[in-house]
């Protein structure tokens, strides 16, 4: 099919309509001999005539009549299909795909797609709760529209939009405190049993800053798993002491199931980030989605940033 084929029914339609070569044109803001010529193509490509011409008027041929039919069908579902994409971009509907982390997805996500959810019911939400992808993000790949991630992926086409800032802490069990003591400077953490882990904090090797600048320290014990959550029950059962993500904790803190330890040192947070391929137009459920998102983790306790 040329190019301009669509063109070219769009002006035998309107010709067919007003039975007049320059009503039509004047309706499609162009020339009379312009839409001749384009009624002249058509008729050359297809093959037959499908305008009969007289200087008195202008009718359809059989054959003219039955493509008069088709074209209409044929434009009235791309004038159809053109209102809908404009009513997905305009209206709060439509459906998400999302790939969370393991452990950020089941204790937070959750709740923040349910109550987005309650929000915007023309809105469907589908949650993958996964850490198995690897350190790029081919959303064909994994059918996702959006990924929440805290470290950046490889792929420099994808788009990033910060929603918050993950805080970590240093804590233990009172239990574990009470028989091995509260470490006060990060160079104590040699003598007690820390939980390792791959993820983000390689080689056991542990970040702290005070006002007196980065210090840092080579950790060791036992071997946690990358799950927060996980890592999370063996800090209760007095395994010992972990970096854990406040998301994970903050409860416990509150609590006092959990104590931070090493209050004058922070360590450093971490980006929470939403990766999705570069689009000129976003749908706005998806401008939606990262809207909720960002004022959610905003006000959220664990925010680093509050």
């Amino acid at each position: 099919m040329k190019a301009n084929r669509l063109v070219e029914m769009e002006s035998f339609v309107r010709v067919a309509r007003a039975s007049n070569f320059s009503a039509a044109a004047s309706e499609l803001g162009v020339s009379p001999a312009l839409v001749t010529r384009r009624i002249q193509s058509l008729e050359n490509d297809l093959g037959v005539h499908i305008i009969n011409r007289t200087t008195r008027q202008v009718s359809l041929t059989e054959a003219g009549k039955r493509y008069f039919d088709f074209c209409v069908r044929i434009l009235d579902e791309i004038h159809k299909e053109e209102r809908a994409l404009k009513r997905m971009q305009d209206e709060p509907s439509g459906r998400l795909n999302v790939i969370a982390p393991m452990s950020f997805g089941i204790m937070e996500m959750g709740k923040a797609v349910t109550s987005f959810m309650m929000d915007y019911p023309e809105i469907q939400v589908s949650l993958i709760i996964s850490d198995n992808w690897k350190s790029t993000f081919d959303p064909a790949r994994y059918g996702a529209d959006l990924l929440l991630r805290f470290t950046r992926p490889k792929d420099s086409g994808l788009t990033i939009r910060k929603l918050g800032m993950m805080g970590w802490v240093a804590c233990a069990s009172p239990a574990y405190l009470r028989n091995s003591g509260m470490p006060k400077d990060p160079s104590e953490l040699s003598r007690h049993s820390c939980l390792l882990t791959a993820r983000p904090f390689e080689k056991g090797i542990w970040s702290f800053h005070s006002a007196a600048g980065v210090q840092k320290v080579k950790v060791s014990g036992v071997v946690a798993p990358s799950t927060a959550i996980t890592m999370r029950y063996m800090v209760l059962d007095g395994a010992g002491i972990a970096l854990l993500p406040l998301f994970c904790v903050a409860d416990d803190l509150r609590e006092r199931r959990l104590v931070r330890v090493l209050t004058d040192y922070s360590v450093p947070s971490q980006t929470i980030g939403a990766y999705y391929p570069h689009a000129r137009q976003q749908p706005r459920s998806m401008k939606l989605f990262l809207r909720f998102l960002e004022a959610r983790f905003k006000a959220a306790s664990w925010n680093a940033a509050i």
